[in-house]
């Protein structure tokens, strides 16, 4: 094949750029994300049983639905948690399961329930769990204005033109109260004027509705009929006669106003003094679209609308996700870009002609590119784990290219010219090149099958190294050979050069020294593996590490029970504080019922966007200032978390979470007391939280049934009695223009502000006469569930925590599985969920990769050498890395993490390919007819050189990740330090290691060859 492009310059030519061009053209068009679009195997569903107790909502609606899904194959976990007036089911699939089939089947079952629940439950609602339900953006109308005019321009104007923007997928408001209409009861007029309260709405509902009665049949003409009967103002409405010519005015008051305030968004612009009032526009985009396009398309549409806006109202960004994916795109590709020209100028030390350097380094362009066109038309995007595999490709892509040139000038320093140095050199490592290379594609094949979230996120990183590695194969093969056949003179030596052939010779002497002191050299090796062990018992191991993105969230929350009223005043004080942090650039803070999915009101979340990063210390450093001053702050827990890769919605995303299950929720909660309180107490430790909450204050009502029966009043008259008091109870829907409003009624506020009230409503009996509730009901004041947790259809508590700076999430592990020992009951039990299960689960997964990998490598040497024994001499190289991986990461200050592992995995096929480059040529030599000594003399001289620049273009590409200074390159780091630790050890040692342990097994090959033959 490399014959064929020698000789035809212009086809390869043509073909190079073909991979170029399309490259190109792919990089205008693929999407660019901070995530790959991952479908994870999550499916939620969401029921609303107004009113219903949390306990009375466990009974009714989770467990049927629970014992429901129970009979779909493939379920890991189901999590529940039943809320007043809600339950919220989470089913996980196995990692294989189809999450399509998943999800119908989840359909299937929840349709299968539907008419078991009880009635008044609205219908299950049904979603996946993907990437792409994080919002790409939050945007905050703001302004000291009437509430009504934010309102109004948020709703009516904001919201829809919004929608209307191509790829916004939904939008959301938060903070928002629509406009309702309100019946508002004294239940003491009522009672003067013998009514009860469903007497009021039974009143409206026969006189405030629109309904069909029939059809009139003409000869020529068709007519429905319709009664318009619904009232036109709050006028209307008060002017309803309910009994005795006693209207609504007479024992109330109607009016159009907003819903009750149950929640609120402030927002505090860089350039404010104080938060202002606001409503949030939460934007989502559609699945696979580019988050970059449709943030810039939505930030267009938000300049036409501040034109449009009132005096004082003022559209800005508190979010958008594609500001950090943006500067981290450029950032990595700035490192891309740096890295090879830092491995040009490596191959031109080594080589000293500019034109020289130009062959190989053409392949990092052409692989790069290639690499786009394969994500492209394959699906994938630019994003964080995409662009990490091209920084590692730079180094890797141009070796095979040096190998091939090295070659070639080699021959035209022997004295061939041209084409015939170009074929014989090119001819002289296609072997070696095809073991490296294969060598190199086979170890991430094991990444492709990872059974974790984490495996299908990289995925696309596996993917675009073995397309970069294969295309930079391939150039190696055509481009090079070629462009080497024209372009390699020899020339006079550049001072490195010079330099060179001095550490050549003193190589020399050093390497037939260490063949004479074997043991010696041997014995040095040993001691430096155990070493790399030693030192990878004492790296801490996390998960990821923090990236800092210049944002994170506080999640607060109050004593259960409190009002909106407190939770707002303590969410104030916090204001303070934050607003004093000099770091910080702006702020939205949304509290109450609804925000993040929060069906109470004693709690919220604070949006924090930092200053740029060049002025303020890294994001950790802030978080933990806060921890700090926000503990000051009484009845307030507050926990600093990281957004949730599909966004807020998804609850928080700790460190060590662990799951605790029994069949007693209050031994539960002794149980998690204990253990949280312990946490607490230790300095490891911080933003330590559970998820039970047992001591909502409720009033417990109970029906003398015997007295009821007696006087006609059934069960459901006395709760809707009270519900119509206390509640919101919905008569129907108000017209003005054309939108449509909630209408509900509900007792003025006064009444409502004591539950002693109870005794002063009245319901009908059945002779029509209006008896006390009193006479009827007991209550009294008793602690109750905010929340009843399932995990597998038992009761459940989680327990959560932060790590504290520098301490490792192993370490915690460890840690927190012992405490929960000291306390756990007989009969109960834990186990590991959310980030740690995945932090166990993918090391689990990734030390499984790294053997599968180790013995793949061995499978495609054996079959290349056609020998047992010589995959051994390269494989016995790879522990070499071991100590210059983990000493590099503990002088750093890094952690052994998913990246970090990868860097790793990466090194097997690193430090294999120099082997199998030194001993391909040993082997080859043999064959020639050269002793083993000569051979390996021989093989030194050949081959060091193109070692020596494929590991320095390697560590030079990764000079700029390692360095950590760019946007996001936290991610990056970890690799990139891992890669160049154990290439520094592994380099020096394996040059040294190889030629005798390859003698060794020459010998112990021989001895069995000679063996078999007797």
């Amino acid at each position: 094949m490399y014959s064929f492009f020698i000789r035809r310059p212009i086809t390869t030519w043509m073909f190079i750029l073909a991979f170029i061009v399309t490259g190109i053209y792919a990089l205008k068009n693929i999407p660019i994300d901070r995530n790959p679009d991952v479908d994870f195997p999550i499916v939620s569903i969401s029921t609303t049983y107004q009113g219903a107790s949390p306990y009375v909502v466990d009974t009714n609606i989770t467990r049927k639905i629970e014992d429901e899904l129970a009979t779909i194959s493939g379920i890991e976990s189901i999590v529940s948690q039943s809320y007043t007036g809600q339950s919220r089911i989470t089913v996980i699939f196995d990692l294989d399961k189809d999450i399509d089939i998943g999800a119908q089947e989840v359909r299937d079952a929840v349709n299968r329930i539907i008419k078991k629940l009880p009635e008044g439950t609205d219908p299950p609602v049904v979603r996946k769990v993907d990437t792409s339900l994080a919002p790409i953006m939050a945007i905050l109308l703001h302004g000291n204005v009437d509430y009504s005019e934010l309102s109004y321009y948020a709703d009516k104007i904001v919201k829809r033109e919004i929608e209307r923007v191509q790829g916004v997928g939904e939008v959301d408001l938060g903070g928002f109260r629509d406009r309702v209409m309100w019946v508002r009861l004294n239940p003491e007029k009522l009672a003067g004027h013998n009514l009860a309260p469903l007497d009021v709405v039974n009143a409206i509902q026969s006189n405030h509705l629109e309904t069909p009665a029939g059809r009139i049949d003409s000869k020529n003409r068709e007519y429905i009929l319709r009664i318009y009967s619904k009232a036109k103002s709050a006028d209307e409405i008060n002017n309803i006669i309910i009994k005795n010519n006693v209207r609504i005015k007479d024992i109330g008051n109607a009016e159009f106003s907003f819903d009750e305030e149950r929640s609120a968004v402030r927002f505090k612009a860089f350039d404010a003094k104080e938060a202002e009032p606001a409503v949030a526009i939460i934007v989502y985009k559609q699945s696979k679209s580019n988050t970059v396009e449709v943030s810039n398309k939505v930030k267009q549409k938000m300049e036409e609308l501040n034109k449009q806006l009132p005096p004082g109202m003022r559209l800005d960004i508190n979010y958008d996700s594609s500001t950090f994916i943006e500067r981290s795109v450029h950032d990595a590709l700035e490192e891309i870009v740096i890295g090879g020209l830092l491995t040009a100028l490596t191959v031109f030390l080594f080589l000293g002609s500019f034109r020289m350097t130009f062959i190989p380094a053409m392949a990092i362009p052409v692989s790069i590119l290639g690499a786009i066109t394969f994500l492209y038309l394959f699906g994938y995007s630019l994003n964080t784990i995409t662009l990490l595999a091209m920084a590692v490709a730079v180094g890797l892509v141009i070796d095979d290219a040096i190998v091939v040139m090295e070659s070639i000038y080699r021959r035209n320093e022997e004295g061939l010219k041209g084409i015939e140095a170009a074929e014989k050199g090119t001819k002289t490592v296609i072997f070696a090149l095809l073991a490296s290379t294969a060598s190199l594609i086979v170890i991430f094949v094991p990444v492709l099958f990872i059974k974790s979230v984490i495996g299908k996120f990289f995925i696309g990183f596996a993917f675009t190294l073995i397309v970069a590695i294969a295309i930079s194969y391939i150039v190696s093969l055509s481009f090079t050979p070629m462009a080497s056949a024209r372009i390699i003179k020899v020339g006079e030596k550049n001072i490195f050069q010079k330099l060179y052939d001095k550490f050549e010779n003193g190589f020399d002497k050093a390497l037939k020294w260490s063949l004479n002191h074997k043991l010696i050299v041997l014995a040095v090796a040993f001691i430096t593996v155990i070493a790399g062990f030693k030192l990878a018992g004492k790296t801490g191991k996390e998960f990821f590490p923090i990236v800092d993105e210049g944002r994170f969230l506080i999640r607060f929350e109050t004593p259960t029970g409190s009002s909106f009223e407190f939770t707002n005043k303590k969410a104030k004080e916090m204001e303070k504080i934050i607003s004093s942090n000099p770091y910080i650039l702006r702020y939205g803070v949304a509290l109450g019922e609804g925000i993040a999915g929060r069906p109470e009101v004693n709690g919220g979340i604070f949006f924090i966007t930092l200053k740029d990063r060049k002025t303020r210390p890294h994001q950790k450093v802030i978080m933990d200032m806060l921890r700090k001053d926000l503990r000051k702050v009484p009845d307030v827990r507050a926990i600093i978390d990281i957004p949730s890769a599909v966004g807020p919605r998804a609850g928080r995303s700790a460190d060590i979470m662990y799951i605790i299950k029994g069949s007693d929720i209050n031994e539960l909660a002794k149980v998690s007391s204990h253990i949280e309180s312990e946490l607490r107490s230790n300095p490891s430790f911080v933003d330590v939280d559970t998820d039970i909450r047992i001591n909502k204050p409720e009033i417990r009502i109970t029906i003398d049934k015997d007295k009821a029966l007696m006087l006609g009043v059934s069960t459901k008259d006395i709760a809707d009695t009270i519900n119509i008091i206390f509640g919101k109870y919905q008569v129907g829907t108000f017209e003005e223009g054309s939108e449509s409003y909630d209408f509900y009624v509900k007792a003025n506020t006064d009444f409502l502000k004591e539950y002693n009230n109870l005794d002063r409503i009245y319901v009908r009996a059945a002779n029509s006469n209006l008896v006390p509730l009193s006479n009827l009901i007991k209550f009294e004041p008793a602690p109750g569930f905010n929340v009843i947790n399932r995990y597998n259809r038992q009761y459940s508590v989680t327990i959560y925590a932060n790590m504290a700076s520098g301490k490792p999430v192993s370490e915690g592990i460890i840690q927190v599985e012992n405490i929960i020992k000291k306390y756990l009951p007989a009969g109960y039990t834990y186990e590991i969920g959310g980030q740690t299960k995945e932090f166990k689960r993918t090391f689990a997964y990734l030390g499984a990769a790294l053997i599968v990998a180790i013995v793949a490598v061995y499978m495609i040497l054996a079959a290349l050498f056609e020998s047992l024994i010589h995959p051994f001499t390269v494989l016995l190289m790879l522990p070499f890395a071991i100590v210059g991986t983990f000493a590099l990461i503990l002088i750093t200050g890094t952690t052994l993490n998913v990246t970090s592992y990868f860097g790793i995995i990466l090194l097997i096929g690193l430090v294999t390919r120099d082997s199998v480059l030194f001993i391909e040529r040993i082997i080859q030599l043999k064959k020639d007819g050269k002793q083993t000594l000569d051979a390996i003399l021989q093989a030194r001289k050949e081959r060091l050189r193109p070692i020596l620049m494929t590991t320095l273009t390697i560590i030079a590409s990764l000079i700029p990740v390692a360095l950590g200074i760019t946007e996001g390159s936290e991610m990056r780091q970890p690799l990139a330090i891992a890669v160049i630790g154990g290439l520094l050890s592994a380099l020096p040692l394996s040059l040294f290691v190889i030629p005798i342990v390859y003698m060794l097994f020459d010998k112990v090959e021989l001895f069995l060859k000679s063996a078999l033959r007797r």
